[in-house]
């Protein structure tokens, strides 16, 4: 049987991507895999040896962050998990972005990191660096999530992707298309009924191996987005975690099930650029807005401008209706300052 965690390597020569009914295009994307979601396991005792006495010495010393883009709170006797005491760990804007648990489940320290904390490890090299600190503490990856983001839809929906699986499907309800030894994983699939929220489909297990594919762009806000995320979800519960997953994500994203071996086979195997996902991450949220903003209060922009002509509506929404922070569909999309720049290259570029 096929270990479930293990990788594959891209398909070099004779590759071919699905079939053209799959509505893949010529063009190839030049971007590989990410990093979305990291939870590590360390002992105590382990981690003392290496001089990390303090939780806030876990995450500039081992995952490289920077206290400027992410720190550690103060721990606190709440419960989190199987821990008694915990913290939180929050981004430059204060957005919750992982946890750490501590005191108790055998005298071990447990780091969390959501893909928001993760985006501020940059490249390959920090990864790298990450990889090799996690194994010098005897650090344990519990739970990771590989994610490729297919910004431009050259390789299907995810409508099509589940009429494929639905067409292979066993009488006990396994489907073929995604078996890659062993019994066939089970696939659900939530459809949105045309509703522009987006569509998922799930293929395996929740808290084993799960891959998900949904529609990300919708997810956003844009209904008309053909942006498409496939993300495996893989759990150290019953297998171990590779650590080298975190410098060769592609590999087991195309590991994780059949037909994605094939339907990645010529992606880059690169580690996808954090700056092109929050770039594309903030158009997408800010086209949302601007559909929503016209929608909403589009009339009430338009006799405003009749009331105070163009320039006193500007000043007037400046002065009495403008307010400082960011909306809650921007949160953990990045520095504030960021995304100003990336809003303005989207919606003003001359």
């Amino acid at each position: 049987m096929t270990d479930p965690f293990s990788p594959v390597e891209a398909v070099v020569s004779g590759a071919i991507g699905p079939g053209s009914n799959t509505g893949q295009k010529s063009a190839l994307p030049t971007h590989g895999a990410l990093v979305d979601f990291l939870t590590v396991v360390f002992s105590q005792d382990r981690l003392a040896e290496r001089g990390f006495t303090r939780i806030s010495l876990l995450l500039p010393g081992i995952f490289g962050l920077r206290p400027s883009d992410v720190r550690a709170g103060e721990l606190h006797a709440k419960r989190w998990q199987f821990y008694r005491s915990s913290a939180v760990i929050v981004d430059s804007e204060g957005e919750l972005v992982g946890r750490i648990g501590c005191e108790g489940n055998g005298d071990t320290v447990c780091v969390s990191l959501s893909g928001a904390a993760c985006k501020f490890i940059r490249t390959k090299d920090e990864w790298r660096r990450v990889r090799m600190q996690i194994e010098a503490c005897g650090g344990r990856i519990s739970r990771c999530d590989v994610a490729y983001d297919d910004y431009d839809g050259l390789m299907g929906t995810v409508r099509e992707l589940e009429a494929k699986a639905r067409e292979t499907l066993t009488e006990s309800g396994g489907c073929l298309l995604f078996a890659n030894g062993g019994t066939p994983p089970k696939t659900k699939f939530l459809d949105d009924h045309g509703g522009g929220s987006g569509c998922t489909l799930y293929v395996g297990q929740k808290g084993h191996k799960q891959l998900c594919v949904y529609e990300k762009g919708k997810q956003l806000g844009v209904t008309d987005s053909p942006w498409t995320r496939y993300e495996a979800r893989l759990y150290g519960k019953h297998c171990e975690v590779p650590t080298d997953i975190l410098t060769e994500p592609m590999k087991y994203l195309r590991g994780s099930y059949g037909y994605m071996e094939l339907l990645l086979a010529k992606v880059s195997e690169g580690i996808a650029c954090a700056i092109e996902y929050t770039k594309r991450a903030v158009e997408a949220t800010g086209i949302a807005m601007k559909r929503w903003s016209k929608r909403q209060w589009g009339k009430s922009a338009w006799l405003l401008i009749q009331v105070f002509g163009v320039e006193g509506f500007a000043r007037y929404v400046n002065e009495e209706i403008a307010r400082e922070g960011m909306p809650t569909r921007f949160l953990k999309k990045g520095k504030a300052s960021v995304i100003v720049q990336q809003l303005r290259a989207e919606l003003c570029p001359s």
